[in-house]
């Protein structure tokens, strides 16, 4: 005898545009990070001119985030009422507390890099000087907080992930696919971003190259999650199935991300070279819409393919 569990809603807030938006800023912040990272962390001195941009970057398209987090929940006293009220078994309560450790954290690894750099930020002054000791007073030099702040921001990217998947009845979210699915994402959005602003500074085309090839591995990855969702949903029931024929049905998903975002992209970025700098720029930019479009497309027919489309 088969058995299906149905799930009954009462009072579901609608999902709106804000919820892609703010997935989609957040995750082009931890990947322009990431890139950062790979001076900062894994040391490579071929990014060492990349480094500062990058986190600059990283922070700059983080500044949307808790303003459309605050939006979207209607009552800003409810994200208060989940920092002071933790309970450690609850994905959003640890989600909350993310969302304002990461920035901080950013902040001070900026102002760090900026005085291993020589750079002297005016914003950033009063934090700078005290960066200027915190080695000495917290043991910690600007390769720990690195890892640190990258930490976090990678558990902020993912803790989105694992939000949706313990939404019940959502088939399209209910996947162990889905947290490494974002942050490749993540990674190729706020990689192509930190692409563009390199392009506009004076840019080395050892870095391009390498940068570009970081952008084509994730890309590539990306291909690997959309075709194992794919074989997941088709081969699991028939909500599964469901889900998958609205997702290629969705115009959004299909020609945007997969096709716009992703295929076209890999073909403009192939032999990179300072002297295609508009063939670049228009291959980045097409990787960041696809970003945008997978997010607005994931949160969509997840919840069409649940019936409860607002």
């Amino acid at each position: 005898m088969n058995t299906q569990d149905v799930y009954v809603v009462v009072n579901a807030s609608p999902w709106n545009y804000l919820v892609p938006l703010y997935i989609f800023f957040k995750g082009l912040s931890v990947g322009a990070l990431c890139i950062s990272a790979v001076y900062t962390v894994f040391r490579s001195e071929r990014f060492k001119t990349l480094a500062f941009p990058a986190a600059i970057t990283s922070l700059l398209t983080f500044i949307p985030v808790p303003f459309l987090l605050l939006a979207d929940l209607h009552q800003p006293l409810r994200f208060w009422h989940l920092l002071v009220n933790f309970n450690p078994t609850s994905v959003i309560s640890w989600g909350t507390w993310l969302i304002i450790l990461y920035p901080l954290c950013l902040l001070w690894y900026i102002a760090r890099l900026g005085l291993s750099q020589g750079i002297s930020i005016p914003i950033l002054k009063g934090v700078q000087e005290s960066a200027s000791t915190s080695q000495g007073t917290f043991g910690l030099g600007l390769r720990g907080l690195s890892i640190l702040t990258l930490s976090l921001a990678l558990l902020a990217d993912l803790y989105t992930a694992f939000l949706l998947g313990v939404v019940k009845g959502k088939v399209l979210w209910n996947s162990a696919l889905l947290p490494g699915y974002f942050l490749t994402s993540a990674v190729v959005t706020g990689a192509a971003l930190v692409l563009i602003v390199y392009l506009n500074k004076k840019p080395e085309e050892k870095t391009v190259r390498t940068l570009v090839r970081i952008i084509q591995g994730a890309l590539a990855l990306e291909i690997f999650f959309a075709i194992s969702q794919w074989i997941t949903l088709g081969a699991t029931s028939l909500q599964g199935q469901k889900a998958l024929e609205l997702l290629w049905k969705d115009p959004v998903y299909l020609i945007g991300d997969i096709f716009l975002g992703i295929l076209v992209p890999l073909v403009l970025l192939n032999k990179p070279s300072l002297n295609k700098k508009p063939v670049l720029m228009i291959g980045a930019l097409l990787v960041i819409l696809g970003g945008l479009l997978l997010r607005f497309s994931i949160v969509g027919v997840g919840i069409q393919a649940a019936g409860l489309w607002n």
